[in-house]
């Protein structure tokens, strides 16, 4: 049996919500009860707690482990190990320790760096996305590396496979000979977008017949009316925009359903993921499932991924020559990568929901079958000790 708590983000959708047989999304109180910015959310953190040790009280649920994700859930997670005595095998999806490394100004809550440092030790195990990332929690705090397993996310084949050229998008229909490059992800500094306007001001100087028929198509950052005018850095790219003189090359369609998104990255020549830091990065998955090859930087998990020269190519991050010259060569010779379907078929059978789900369960057994757990004690106000 599986609860998922979750704070209530609109009024017409709370209590408890019977998904599968076994599996339950539980909607708590925890701020007002609509869709917030998550940097808004650990003022509410208190009160959406208080609800769920309440909730544990009254439904008198006992549980097996608690499974935290991200920080924020990582310090709910923390406070309900303590009051119940549960196991806690968290999930941090990204660090703010590595993201500040690539950064040199990242907006990130005052609390975030001591909170992740306090999970990795009183965690009883963690799953992380990456070996480059495992690697990193094991030397920055010093925590034994059997405590952290890596475990690939997997993609989800009914939702992301190739789609037939006359259901694809009216963008690319428009003019046949328009090469679409898509991106995928959030607005911000870390997600490195600015890297592909810059390639694309490189290519309008050195390489204009490439440039002419080049448009991108970006994707995220909320609704496309009210949430991206507040945006820093899309306010900052479309100055950047201006200033080049790159009119009309870009759309910014604002973020989309995941169930519309295989008909994007079907429609798409290729998807560019230009980060300068990512744990593993799902898109590059999701896109190669629809059969989509992909540029992205050579950071992280994403060098594995990436067969260079057959599903895709990988460039030097934050280096938009590096970029602007695999995009030449990108299409000088698209026709010598895998064709659409061997990339899709490929890349399914290397990540699957099936295998992550597995691996994630013989985990828990093990962790939950030995003797004594790898938590640190993390006592108030004293210096660690271990247990």
């Amino acid at each position: 049996k599986m609860d998922i708590f979750t704070r209530i983000q609109a009024p017409n959708i709370r209590g408890i919500k019977d998904v599968f047989p076994k599996v339950r999304v539980i909607h708590l109180k925890g701020g007002p009860e609509r869709s917030i910015d998550r940097r808004c959310l650990y003022e509410f953190l208190p009160e959406f707690s208080e609800n769920l040790k309440d909730f544990i009280n009254r439904e008198r649920e006992n549980y097996d482990i608690i499974y935290s994700h991200y920080w924020l859930s990582g310090l709910v997670g923390r406070l309900i190990k303590h009051k119940f005595d549960i196991p806690l095998f968290h999930m941090y999806h990204t660090l703010a320790f590595l993201k500040k490394r690539k950064l040199e100004e990242e907006n990130e809550h005052g609390t975030r760096l001591e909170t992740e440092e306090r999970l990795a030790y009183i965690s009883d195990a963690i799953v992380s996305l990456s070996w480059n990332e495992r690697k990193k929690l094991v030397e920055f705090y010093g925590i034994t590396p059997s405590k952290v397993k890596v475990i690939y996310p997997g993609v989800n084949k009914n939702l992301f496979y190739p789609i037939s050229s006359q259901k694809i998008l009216k963008e690319k229909q428009s003019n046949k000979k328009e090469r679409i490059l898509l991106y995928v992800g959030r607005i911000e500094p870390v997600k490195g977008l600015m890297t592909i306007i810059e390639a694309l001001f490189l290519l309008k100087k050195k390489n204009i017949s490439l440039y002419d028929q080049i448009k991108l198509i970006v994707i995220g950052g909320g609704k496309k009316d009210l949430d991206l005018p507040r945006n820093k850095e899309f306010i900052r790219i479309k100055e950047s925009m201006r200033e080049k003189k790159l009119r009309g090359k870009v759309i910014f369609l604002g973020s989309k359903k995941q169930a519309e998104l295989n008909k994007y990255y079907s429609a798409a020549d290729v998807l560019i993921v230009p980060s300068l830091y990512e744990s593993f990065g799902l898109v590059v998955i999701e896109a190669l499932a629809c059969g989509t090859p992909v540029i992205v930087s050579q950071i992280g998990e994403m060098r594995t991924i990436v067969k260079e020269g057959k599903n895709g190519f990988s460039f030097r991050p934050n280096d938009p020559f590096s970029l602007a010259r695999y995009l030449e060569r990108f299409f000088s010779q698209e026709k010598k990568l895998w064709d659409g379907n061997k990339i899709s078929q490929d890349v399914i059978k290397r990540f699957s929901w099936e295998r992550t789900s597995e691996e994630t369960y013989r985990f828990f057994n093990r962790i939950l079958n030995k003797k004594a757990f790898a938590t640190t004690i993390f006592p108030h106000d004293e210096s660690l000790r271990p247990a």
